[in-house]
């Protein structure tokens, strides 16, 4: 219960009066009697709610005796409180707000109530020079107010309006001020306006107001989910940003009535030199085929682009040819994460996607396909596009739609244990494939991958070498070093000696490890006399095999001249028998 009072008296009494008196709970007066002596336990946040969330000692949860006037003069006088988040009832009259509005330290406010008195709150925004974000998210009660509030000029970087249903409490010209006070506030780097309710000219006039920044425009990151944005409102916004040179984030997801004439414009800001997208957010707004299709066509000129979402969209086999078609372009290289879960493309769109990942320029980090029940052979097709991938570190998807022999495919492509080349062309980056209780048994290989990229993340021969000491512990298979011969074993010694790294991969005495060393140059120098030994005899047998064709090609010489000499000696006994019958005849 709060008893009227101005700022004097509390400041009077700030050191007398007894904190129990004016709590409901030990907790509360602990939150009091800290907040009154500066302890810098509130350098993080302080939570003021009508019941417990993580029933931490940094929520005070406002009861009937609680007075909120003095609440409010603590905060309001505290210099370490760094984040403030309201969630209770505010009675009518409360000096609260005027109390807390006087704070010049805090960095983060939340309001997640109707708070009333807006006005007082445009001071705090212009006078903290601190406050860098504020989130509101409950139906606002004064709209003029609220406007005159956000129209202060402020130090304000990041503002989230969340779940204000504007539209059934303002009319279009209230909206309207609301957007139009934006743009007193160039400064701001992060505007989130979630399921707001913007009707009429609010779109447009939202976009006047990014316009009227000009080169004076901060913002990174605009983020516009669940707001029924139609085509006309997105080409409103499209053109609002158009000179938002720093935006680099855009989120559109939930708008699900933008509809191809939507996603031509948008691919068209694509095309834009103005454009330097990086993050795209369109998730749940019903993309198919031909929606895909169109938004390809500005993925190909588009360089800037690193995150894509388009998760829980209907896009089937030809829209994700066309996207991948877009993606895989010569201008875009850059990029990292793709989401596609719980779309209708079939085995056909995977092997589409395939391309993208075994692409040479792929830079591709991070692939999401949850909840799209690929099997075998599409694991297989995903398995060898992954074969000389080394992007790729995470893989989302189920693997309910496959065998067991789904995942010994991704088991091989993570180590093939056949011979220690094979091991050397396995995959050693990724880090992660399906969830984390489907590889339970290639989890030490997602740890090495993982930790080698964290330990040495410019050599990464460090993986695939751990991987060798594992499943070949002294280096058995020699036999295709041994032509080398001698010139081999400093390269065995330098090998080793790279390798003292993995002994933190497993568990391995210096001695072990020595002796595994030892063992490999005595199999290879042991190797060697037999290979010179064969070689030599090999030698004198082929140089005798040569003189041995030698003689062949002569006695066969000697044959043919044989073979023509019977043959002149038979044509010289049929001359002689006709001449002797020509003689008897006489």
């Amino acid at each position: 219960m709060e008893v009227s009072r101005d700022y004097t008296y509390y400041k009077e009494h700030a050191q007398d009066v007894k904190l129990e008196d004016i709590t409901s709970s030990v907790r509360n007066k602990n939150i009091m009697q800290k907040l009154r002596d500066g302890n810098s336990d509130f350098k993080d946040s302080l939570y003021i709610l009508d019941e417990p969330m993580e029933d931490d000692d940094c929520e005070f949860i406002v009861q009937q005796s609680d007075d909120l006037g003095w609440l409010g003069y603590f905060v309001g006088e505290n210099k370490r409180l760094g984040g403030l988040f309201i969630k209770c009832y505010l009675p009518p009259g409360t000096s609260f707000i005027e109390g807390i509005c006087r704070n010049r330290s805090i960095e983060s406010l939340h309001i997640d109530c109707d708070v009333g008195d807006y006005l007082s709150l445009g001071s705090m925004l212009g006078n903290n020079s601190n406050l860098n974000s504020l989130q509101v998210g409950y139906s606002i009660g004064n709209a003029h107010d609220f406007a005159v509030a956000l129209g202060q000029r402020s130090y304000l970087k990041d503002l989230h309006f969340e779940n204000l249903d504007l539209s059934d409490d303002f009319s279009d010209e209230e909206m309207s001020g609301i957007a139009q006070a934006l743009s007193a506030q160039p400064q701001l780097e992060d505007i989130r306006l979630e399921s707001i309710g913007f009707e009429g000219n609010g779109w447009a006039t939202l976009a006047t107001t990014f316009m009227g920044w000009g080169r004076n425009s901060k913002l990174k990151k605009l983020d516009l989910p669940f707001n029924n944005i139609g085509d006309e409102g997105l080409q409103s916004i499209l053109g609002g940003i158009a000179n938002c040179r720093n935006l680099v984030e855009l989120n559109l997801s939930g708008n699900s009535q933008i509809t191809v004439a939507g996603l031509r414009a948008l691919s068209g800001f694509f095309q834009s030199k103005s454009c330097r997208l990086e993050s795209l957010n369109l998730a749940s707004m019903g993309v198919d085929d031909e929606r895909a299709i169109v938004l390809a066509t500005g993925l190909t000129t588009h360089k800037s682009l690193k995150h894509l979402n388009l998760s829980q969209n209907g896009i089937g086999d030809e829209g994700i040819a066309a996207l991948v078609s877009g993606l895989t372009a010569a201008a875009n290289t850059s990029l990292e994460t793709l989401n596609l879960s719980r779309n209708a493309f079939t085995i056909a769109g995977v092997r589409s996607l395939s391309t993208l990942i075994q692409s040479e320029r792929s830079t591709l980090k991070d692939l999401s396909l949850h909840s799209m029940r690929i099997d075998d052979d599409g694991i297989s097709i995903l398995a060898d596009a992954l074969t000389n991938n080394t992007s790729l570190e995470t893989l989302f998807l189920d693997l309910h739609g496959s065998t067991s022999a789904g995942s010994n495919i991704f088991s091989r492509l993570l180590c093939d244990t056949s011979s220690i080349n094979n091991i050397y062309l396995s995959n050693h980056t990724l880090q992660t494939i399906g969830w984390s209780d489907q590889f339970i048994d290639e989890g030490k290989y997602f740890s090495l991958n993982r930790q080698g990229k964290q330990l040495n993340p410019i050599n990464r021969r460090l993986v695939p070498m751990c991987k060798i000491l594992i499943h070949h512990p002294d280096l058995a298979d020699m036999k295709p070093f041994y032509k080398w011969k001698l010139k081999f074993i400093p390269v065995i010694a330098d090998w080793f000696r790279s390798a003292r790294g993995c002994k933190g991969f497993f568990e391995e005495s210096i001695e072990t490890f020595q002796r595994r060393q030892l063992s490999a140059m005595y199999r290879f120098i042991r190797g060697v006399p037999m290979l010179v030994a064969d070689g030599y005899w090999s030698q004198q047998l082929k140089q005798v095999r040569v003189k041995k064709r030698q003689f062949e090609e002569v006695e066969k010489q000697l044959l043919e001249i044989l073979e023509k000499k019977r043959k002149v000696e038979e044509e010289e006994m049929q001359v002689l028998d006709r001449l002797s019958g020509q003689r008897a005849s006489l």
